[in-house]
């Protein structure tokens, strides 16, 4: 058996039914093999802290976890029934669930989170989660919108290109579904374009890897100077007079000590996105 397999989030939020949408939809243009993954957010209780919480308060709290566990456990096998997708499994991995869910990445190729929602003073756990999986999973990811999307996924593509590694890694994990689009349009920004290889040349090549693997693409430039919108928000505004469905991208940032920091960009576009995104490191 030859088949991707692919990774999605499920929890008992309202994100959780539209990246299952995205992650069914997927498996049935590629013939993937789907994994589940459950993760707690609060892992098990220590034993220094069980020490010291009444035994009664332990045992409602263990059994609390299990019953969450257990219903998102059945919703994924009656939503992937439904949906006619019959390769699947399921994992609840224990531990720190930022790191668990990393290792658990690194052995699929293809993780489904959700747009996390941004604070300025903290990151709850799907931005964490979104951070680290970008960042140190070396693997690519379908972000999906907290809003509804049109059913299907990769119609008409927009991929963003700076002649970057990281754009250059999205666009070879994408290529699957670039060569099922029916457009792919290539968004490019010309300012230092040069330095970036990004330049007229190598856009030229890069439309030239694409066609040899079956993907006639368009290039669109703009060139943007200082008072003029930024990247993200103009990749959105081609979003949306493109029609596109999906945009790939690469994932800017870099893990620190104790934190991860995503690019200006690549946070432009995970705050405002109005459709799924995949994004590779």
């Amino acid at each position: 058996m030859n088949a991707p397999s692919f990774l999605v989030h499920v929890d008992d939020s309202p994100e959780s039914d539209r990246r299952l949408g995205a992650a069914f939809d997927l498996c049935r243009a590629l013939g993937a093999y789907l994994v589940g993954m459950y993760l707690d957010e609060a892992p098990a209780i220590s034993p220094s802290i069980a020490a010291v919480l009444p035994t009664d308060a332990v045992e409602r709290y263990l059994l609390k976890v299990a019953d969450r566990q257990q219903g998102a456990e059945e919703r994924f096998g009656r939503m992937a029934g439904d949906a006619g997708i019959g390769a699947v499994d399921w994992r609840a991995p224990g531990g720190f669930p930022i790191e668990a869910a990393v290792a658990e990445a690194r052995c699929a190729d293809l993780t489904v989170l959700s747009q996390p929602e941004w604070s300025e003073s903290e990151w709850g756990l799907g931005a964490q989660l979104l951070a680290a999986v970008l960042l140190e999973s070396g693997r690519p990811l379908l972000v999906v919108p907290r809003i509804d999307v049109r059913p299907g996924i990769g119609g008409n593509v927009v991929v963003a290109w700076d002649g970057g590694r990281e754009a250059s890694r999205a666009i070879g994990d994408a290529l699957p579904l670039l060569a099922r689009a029916t457009r792919v349009t290539v968004a490019c920004l010309d300012p230092g374009a040069s330095a970036r290889g990004a330049d007229a040349s190598a856009r030229a090549r890069l439309v030239e890897y694409l066609r040899r693997h079956g993907v006639p693409a368009r290039v669109e430039s703009d060139n943007l100077s200082d008072g003029d919108i930024g990247v993200g928000d103009w990749l959105l505004s081609r979003i949306a007079d493109l029609d596109a469905g999906l945009l790939v991208m690469g994932g800017y940032g870099h893990p620190r000590w104790r934190e991860r920091v995503l690019g200006g960009a690549t946070r432009a576009i995970l705050s405002a996105m109005t459709v799924p995104v995949l994004m590779a490191h």
